[in-house]
């Protein structure tokens, strides 16, 4: 799988903007403020549905216009196919494949991405849902069933604590035995296929550490479920503990059971690398469960997804870069990376940008 070709039409700051990305490396140079991270932003768009760098659509539509439209060209299985999103000023998005409408539901999965950008700091830092999301996206590109249980989840939640918010009100018994059921078995799934990817990712996330490293350091993920030593994946425990929380979570209105409320560990050689970690290990470590994440998607499906990369020359020091470079051309893997200077790269495909 790789992108053949990227058009951004009333995009950001580009009015009409075309790439045709290498298979290998496509370095995009430029000054600061040309749209280099647009065009990551778009092609990660085509990918997941939504931007990495706003909840608002209406950003990225170039001021001034009242619609802007991504067109994306991705070759799989020795067929090219054409993803289009466009959005419309406070009118939402669509999205078609080949000029057939479909659901976001339904794009997820068809051009997979990886995505490393100088914010993935967050990922270690920040809160737990940051690294929930992670997990969620990576699993939900592989595996349709996932997003769409994961989706049924998060809404039977929802519902859960709308019914005890309204019994707040009414001064009546909360009725949420139908709610307590579906969440328990959408838990019991989610729990399973996350320890499964976990694990998958743990096998290689230790040498991928090693090899950036130069053999200096490991890394591995541990999933934590809150209050547990280890994590479950039973539909009666979950069913027993929404009951036993039940009474506590009726008077807070929140569900306080639930891979809603999991998290994520990374240990560098042993130690929780949030508390111990220097920030340059962070980002390194940061990469390599990204380049885990590849090797995961390419073993569920048969093919690496596309790696973007933002900056990374600000990230990196001058050796783990060479690695990460010799890595990438060993494996063959599209990659997009922006930066102020091409002379970092001296391989593959350069984009050069400029300042409108």
């Amino acid at each position: 799988m790789y992108c053949e070709k990227l058009r951004l039409i009333h995009i950001r700051n580009l009015d009409d903007k075309t790439i045709e990305p290498g298979k290998g490396l496509t370095f995009i140079a430029g000054p600061n403020g040309c749209g280099k991270t647009n065009l990551i932003e778009a092609i990660y768009y085509s990918s997941v549905g939504k931007s990495f760098r706003t909840a608002n659509d209406n950003d990225m539509i170039r001021l001034g216009a009242e619609e802007g439209s991504i067109l994306l060209t991705y070759r799989v299985h020795q067929t090219s196919h054409v993803l289009k999103i466009r959005m419309v000023r406070g009118k939402g998005k669509k999205f078609y494949l080949n000029d057939t409408p479909i659901r976001r539901k339904e794009l997820l999965g068809l051009f997979r991405t990886v995505l490393f950008t100088p914010d993935e700091l967050q990922l270690i830092k920040g809160a737990p849902l940051i690294r929930r999301r992670f997990l969620d996206m990576e699993i939900s590109q592989v595996s349709p069933r996932y997003y769409e249980t994961l989706l049924s989840y998060n809404r039977a939640v929802q519902q859960r604590n709308a019914a005890f918010r309204q019994a707040q009100l009414s001064g009546r018994k909360a009725e949420v035995d139908l709610w307590d059921m579906q969440i328990a078995k959408g838990a019991a799934y989610l729990v399973k296929k996350r320890l499964e990817t976990v694990a998958k990712m743990d096998r290689k996330v230790p040498l991928l550490e090693r090899y950036l490293t130069g053999e200096k350091e490991t890394l591995s993920i541990r999933y934590v479920q809150q209050g547990e030593e280890e994590a479950h994946t039973e539909v009666e425990w979950y069913l027993t503990m929404l009951s036993q929380h039940r009474e506590m979570d009726a008077r807070l209105a929140h569900t306080s059971v639930g891979p809603h409320r999991d998290d994520l560990r990374f240990l560098l050689n042993g130690l929780d690398i949030a508390a111990y970690g220097s920030q340059g290990q962070q980002r390194t470590a940061i990469l390599s469960m990204k380049l885990s994440e590849m090797e995961f998607i390419k073993e569920e499906t048969g093919s690496y997804p596309v790696l973007l990369l933002d900056d990374i020359g600000s990230e990196l020091d001058a050796a783990r870069r060479e690695a990460l470079m010799a890595y990438l051309e060993k494996e063959k893997i599209q990659t997009l990376m922006t930066g102020t200077d091409s002379a970092l790269v001296g391989m593959g495909t350069v984009i050069e940008m400029e300042n409108k």
